[in-house]
């Protein structure tokens, strides 16, 4: 590397550590899957921590490396971000060696400056680079499997074979699904490698990861087989999440974080009139780098087809597990996927021959990603964790709460807020009808959590027209109406991103079959909750009014 690639390569480094230290502190706290991940690396070591890891749907590494981070870093919300941005630094540089490796010669500095840039300003690695999850490390990962897969394409000694081996068990142990990428591109280095290397083969590696991996197949037999939660039952398939997934990677707008708008087309067209801003933004980006993609394999190497039959396969097999319900069809679950990606786009750039295109091509790319994250309102370093627990707890503060007061929460157990309660020195009764006990209080006969997410729509209809649950009432009863005491406050706070239909459009739902079977389970089952808990409440206290705060709407009553 010469002075000036050095000095490029520098600036590119504290231009992603920039990106991704800007507005890491988010006031909004940890939403439930960061709490959730904080809570199980949390536990008291080794058999709580053990019992939560095992019990969680996914893998068993992240675990480790944040309770490892917490011993030396303690928990605090900005230092559990931080153990998401380290490994999002780092794979700005695994990602400039795997360009390096792809490209060895003629265009190889070029090539690794490229990825490491698109890297570095990668609206959705900047996102995940401030969130307590475990996607930052799963790319670093990733990039890691794709630079040794490139080593030992091009030279299978057994130090390459042996480091390709120890990442892939890494990617195993980090993410519920990295068994899969894993699986082919093993496979797919095997065909793919020149027939005469084949004499170091990778089988000895192959036997290594089985073997190595086997502790892991009873957690993935009952996580596939045995599902606590049927997995389209709050986010259904649909082909525009296709689509998303690549606006979520090429550009800075990031749409299929958690559940993806039902229409891409609607996202371009809606109401008339041209989405200009998603239009020049998402898709601009988007044409340019799969452009990119297809000019990269002009040159017809044979590793292009390698790095292609690893992310169809993988791809593909994800795709059909999501049309049959296994999982949800999320960007972030094929993360694996994206230094394959980020290489190819890299490659087809800087091979490109036309060099006035290439640096017009490069210059619109990276100021329309730029300009994004840095302008807009809804740039992943702005984009607000709506869901954060702490926006609770700060509005119950807010709200004059006191430690004689009592709380419903729908859908989150009490434990998701204690951090955020405790940070605020806050001790009031509290309970809930959450996703994990309400087959027990909704339900007015005899149920169970298995039977309500097998079978919820069957078993719940009649029960969404009830007028009269004596479940919900005495559970009410019993918990609140009985124990407030005269001026005492009743706080229910209500998530309204699931429970957003009124009793009426509940009903109409419920007595349309199509639309019935269309609308998943989770909005039908908490919206009856919600709206029987209020109307129940009016009956017996009084009402003072709500307090919205991001997806959230607390709801106040007092004794009278």
């Amino acid at each position: 590397m010469n002075k000036n690639h050095t000095l490029f390569f520098i600036l590119i480094i504290l231009a992603g550590i920039a990106l991704r230290l800007w507005n890491i502190d988010k006031p909004e706290g940890m939403w439930n899957d960061e709490y959730l991940t904080w809570s199980i690396a949390n536990l008291k070591f080794p058999q709580d921590f053990f019992k939560g890891v095992a019990n969680n749907c996914h893998a068993p590494l992240h675990y480790f490396y944040l309770k490892g981070w917490m011993a030396i870093f303690r928990d605090s919300d900005i230092s559990l971000r931080v153990s998401s941005l380290v490994p999002g630094v780092i794979s700005i540089f695994t990602m400039y060696l795997c360009a390096k490796e792809y490209l060895v010669k003629k265009y190889g500095e070029l090539c690794a400056l490229s990825a490491a840039f698109i890297t570095a300003i990668s609206g959705f690695l900047i996102y995940f680079s401030q969130e307590v999850r475990i996607y930052s490390l799963t790319f670093l990962i990733s990039s890691l499997v794709l630079y040794y897969s490139l080593k030992v394409f091009n030279n299978p000694s057994n130090k390459n074979c042996w480091l390709l081996t120890l990442f892939s068990l890494l990617l195993i142990f980090e993410h519920t699904i990295g068994f899969v990428f894993v699986l082919f591109n093993i496979c797919a280095l095997i065909a793919f490698m020149q027939r005469k290397k084949k004499e170091n083969n990778l089988f000895n590696n192959v036997v290594a990861i089985i073997l190595l991996s086997l502790p892991l197949v009873p957690f993935l037999y009952g996580l596939f087989a045995h599902p606590k939660y049927f997995s389209q039952w709050w986010a259904p398939f649909s082909w525009s999440k296709l689509f998303f997934y690549f606006t979520d990677l090429f550009s800075p707008v990031l749409k299929n974080i958690s559940n993806a708008p039902p229409s891409f087309l609607k996202q371009i067209f809606d109401n008339a009139s041209l989405n200009i801003g998603f239009i020049i933004f998402a898709i601009v980006p988007t044409l340019i780098c799969i452009g990119l993609l297809i000019k990269a394999f002009q040159n017809g190497r044979r590793v292009n087809y390698y790095l292609l039959c690893v992310f169809c396969a993988t791809f593909l097999t994800v795709l059909i597990a999501a049309l049959f319900g296994k999982i949800i069809f999320l960007t972030k679950y094929l993360i694996e996927l994206y230094p394959i990606l980020i290489l190819l786009v890299a490659v087809g750039w800087s091979t490109m021959q036309l060099k006035g295109f290439k640096i017009c091509l490069a210059t619109i790319f990276s100021v329309l990603t730029l300009f994004y994250i840095i302008v807009s309102y809804t740039s992943p370093v702005r984009l607000v964790r709506t869901e954060g627990q702490r926006l609770v707890v700060s509005a119950l503060v807010k709200m004059k709460i006191n430690a004689d007061d009592r709380v419903l929460y729908l859908y989150y157990p009490p434990s998701r807020f204690e951090k955020y309660t405790k940070e605020n020195n806050l001790f009031f009764y509290s309970n809930s009808i959450d996703k994990y006990n309400f087959p027990y209080i909704v339900y007015p006969y005899d149920s169970n959590t298995k039977e309500a997410f097998e079978n919820g729509k069957y078993l719940y209809h009649d029960v969404f027209l009830m007028k009269r649950n004596d479940k919900i009432s005495n559970f009410l009863n019993d918990n609140y109406f009985s124990k407030i005491k005269k001026g005492e406050k009743f706080f229910v706070v209500e998530l309204k991103t699931i429970s957003f239909f009124s009793e009426q459009r509940l009903e109409n739902i419920v007595l349309n079959e199509e639309e019935y079977n269309r609308i998943p389970f989770l909005y039908l089952v908490n919206s009856y909750a919600k709206n029987y808990v209020l109307k129940e409440s009016k009956t017996k206290l009084a009402y003072k009014g709500h307090w919205d705060t991001g997806d959230w709407r607390i709801y106040l009553f007092e004794k009278a």
